[in-house]
């Protein structure tokens, strides 16, 4: 076996290095029996596919790490629709772990004894836990230094906050009408009483319904605000200092909104970042921390011959109380007025282009060469965007559709 590992460490010397050497040791032992490359006049051509169990195998990508980074075995890749493919022999066996487009398949030859299939599966599968405390390290060290691909999940979040606003929406309407004609005794007359209190539970369950639903939205903008700042602050290709990222990521979102707008040469409304405060304050975190607000606003001491005294004193104003009505359509209606301006700021002027990003999809990748390419597709305007964007499209469907 050529015990060669692929994985570079500059600094030889370094706490990552010693690492890569005791985890090279430790998967040798675990990988007992496994050797680098085919037998002497075997390819992979001579070989089938078996499908293994995807609990087994979850991230491919460590495989792949395991074996070829670690383990030095050779390797062949990408081919069309092959993104890789590990060489390996067990008990003179070829064996070839590869991810193809149809996801991750070990490839043996035809009419292997079962028994040799399920070791080999079971022996590589639970060796792949050696590697965490070792990737764990790698993976601290590559975030700092903002070697990342961010998920773009903008989308979800905007679809789970339109779907809660618009049951809000729905829900209040519905306090503004009364119950279609009045309810009917026994005998099929008007009942004024139980009309009277028909109505009242009507308005009970659309103001409640309404509550939930506006709680529920606020919920999912906040937490699509967080998300977007991210997306955005790779977008407008600022670059990053070493460990900026994790810096950035570090900030409260209130500062993180303060920092982004600045670094895209705009401005942030005082007045709406105040009112934006507020709702967090006001309804968000009581609503998401089990009413239990950051300046005790929940508690209420005992004055003596007094009562209960809200903790936080005046500041106790607005917040919302767990009543019948905690959040009333006025203030459902004057939230999602912050929430338009704040989206607007983000998706217009400044953000205009870099927005683009976000709605296309993009995934951003916060490297100093991910960056540049932005920032030079943004100082080229809507066009350079564009093209920018119809590439980045061209790059994903290859790479998904592993076109090699």
């Amino acid at each position: 076996m050529d015990a060669t590992p692929h994985f570079v460490i500059n600094n030889p010397q370094s706490e990552l290095a010693q690492q890569l050497e005791h985890l090279q040791i430790k998967l040798g032992k675990a990988l007992r029996g496994f050797e680098g490359g085919f037998p002497p006049g075997v390819s992979e051509w001579d070989l089938s596919a078996h499908n293994p169990d995807l609990d087994m195998f979850p991230v491919p990508e460590l495989v792949l790490f395991a074996l070829r980074d670690v383990m030095g075995f050779r390797w062949t890749g990408p081919g069309e629709k092959v993104r890789w493919i590990v060489h390996a022999t067990v008990e003179g066996e070829p064996f070839g772990f590869a991810l193809r487009k149809q996801g991750f398949r070990i490839l043996r030859r035809h009419g292997l004894k079962p028994e040799l299939l399920r070791r080999v599966s079971g022996q590589l599968s639970s060796s792949l836990r050696l590697l965490e405390p070792f990737l764990k390290m790698v993976a601290e060290a590559q975030i700092s230094e903002g070697n990342l691909t961010l998920a773009n999940k903008m989308a979800l979040h905007e679809d789970r906050y339109r779907y809660f606003r618009k049951l809000a929406d729905q829900s209040f309407a519905r306090t503004e009408d009364e119950p279609v004609g009045p309810t009917l005794n026994a005998e099929g007359a008007p009942d004024i009483i139980a009309s009277i209190f028909d109505g009242v539970k009507w308005q009970i369950e659309a103001e409640q319904e309404g509550f939930f639903a506006s709680g529920a939205m606020v919920e999912a903008w906040f937490s699509g605000l967080e998300h977007r700042l991210l997306l955005l602050r790779a977008f407008i290709g600022r670059p990053l200092p070493s460990g900026g990222f994790k810096a950035f990521l570090a900030e409260g979102w209130d500062d993180r909104l303060r920092i982004l707008v600045r670094e895209a040469g705009s401005t942030l409304n005082s007045g709406l970042m105040g009112r934006l405060r507020r709702v967090k304050e006001t309804i968000r975190n009581p609503l998401s921390h089990g009413g239990v607000e950051n300046d005790g606003g929940s508690f209420h001491f005992h004055l003596p011959r007094v009562g209960a005294i809200p903790a936080n004193l005046s500041r106790y104003r607005g917040r919302v109380r767990m009543s019948f009505f905690p959040i009333s359509p006025t203030s459902h209606n004057e939230t999602c007025v912050v929430f338009d301006e704040v989206d607007a700021l983000l998706s217009t002027g400044h953000f205009e282009l870099p927005h683009q990003f976000v709605r296309w999809g993009v995934e951003p990748q916060f490297h100093q060469a991910g960056l540049e390419r932005y920032a030079i597709a943004l100082a080229g305007g809507a066009k350079s965007v564009e093209e920018l964007l119809d590439r980045i499209g061209y790059e994903m469907d290859r790479h998904d559709n592993m076109d090699y």
